[in-house]
């Protein structure tokens, strides 16, 4: 058996070395991330994948009974303001939204324990507590941060409305340079939940560090998130993958039968087996990005404040080794 090894967090990393720590990492606490994980945030994902399921199933029934009777609109009000329409819609946003913070919380306090334990054998339990402890922080976070885009994208229109008035065509410009300016919002941003975590800050001070240790790493940054998302949708979307298939044969074969009315308990059982796989799915491997921005973040510490240094100098009284490089190349 391999010998456990323990990633260091407060190092200086280049590009490949964080993508590749981000693996060992995952690779280390495979078993105990995944249990946490879903033990903890499983339970509403099922609750969420379910009230999801059921919606897409009934809404796929609806289309097809309407493309059977087209111009009936009484049908399409009798679904549309249906108590069962909008209830089944606001409890899978409910459950979730509860589900991705519960999640979030769940990689990041594991982080932060395997970083304080030195050690890979972390138990449910122990993630569990901190969970508890730091929910409401991370929902309250989520809920800030949603505002605040709302806020941004509400300014960033302002500019384009009076453009309009110009020309038709410096409205193209404006919506590109909203995009990117969303985009550097985000990704500036995108350290806040773990800063909130680790440093126990409110939230406009993780938010304004974030923005200070991602100055001049901006693209850094942004590749690393992005290549692991990347990642995550590829490999998350393989497990719902079999349901479009299934999705595009029935609605081919309902041209011309009712196969697709018939079997509709099936579907709706196979719609619901899917996105609650695809959710789980989704939620565990979501653990690359959240790994990879932790490692992110101490990396930027290291380069902008020589943290880890510091602390080991202050550990060990030992001189700092002139050969270490300090330097992040991208």
């Amino acid at each position: 058996m391999k010998a456990f090894t323990l990633i260091e967090f407060h190092k200086a990393r280049d590009f490949s070395k964080k993508v590749n720590d981000t693996f060992e990492f995952l690779k280390q606490n495979f078993v105990p991330l995944t249990k946490s994980v879903l033990f903890i945030a499983g339970p509403p994902v099922l609750m969420g994948s379910l009230m999801m399921g059921s919606f897409i199933g009934d809404f796929l029934n609806f289309s097809q009974d309407s493309f059977a009777n087209p111009g009936s609109s009484e049908m399409a009000e009798k679904y549309f303001f249906s108590t069962n329409f909008w209830l089944q819609i606001v409890l899978a946003l409910l459950f979730l939204i509860i589900s991705g913070v519960a999640s979030l919380s769940s990689i990041n306090n594991y982080i932060l324990l395997y970083g304080e334990k030195k050690s890979n054998q972390i138990e449910v339990g122990e993630v569990w507590v901190r969970v508890k402890e730091t929910f409401w922080m991370y929902l309250g976070t989520m809920i800030f941060f949603g505002l605040l885009l709302v806020v941004a994208y509400v300014i960033m229109l302002v500019p384009i409305a009076l453009v309009s008035t110009i020309s038709p065509v410096l409205v193209f410009f404006g919506v590109i340079g909203v995009i990117v300016g969303i985009f550097y919002l985000l990704f500036g941003a995108s350290l806040t939940f773990f800063i909130r975590a680790y440093e126990k800050t409110s939230f406009f001070a993780a938010l304004s560090r974030s923005f200070y240790l991602v100055r001049g790493k901006w693209w850094s940054t942004f590749g690393l998130i992005i290549i692991l998302s990347l990642i995550v949708s590829t490999m998350s979307y393989l497990f719902i993958m079999p349901w479009y298939i299934a999705t595009l044969i029935s609605s081919l074969h309902s041209v011309s039968t009712n196969a697709f009315q018939e079997s509709s308990f099936n579907w709706k059982l196979l719609t619901v087996v899917s996105f609650t796989l695809y959710y789980l799915a989704q939620m565990v491997l979501y653990s690359i990005p959240n790994v990879g921005i932790a490692l992110q973040y101490f990396n930027l510490v290291e380069l902008k404040e020589a943290k880890g240094l510091i602390d080991e100098i202050q550990t060990l009284g030992n001189a700092p080794d002139p050969t270490i490089q300090r330097e992040e190349e991208y």
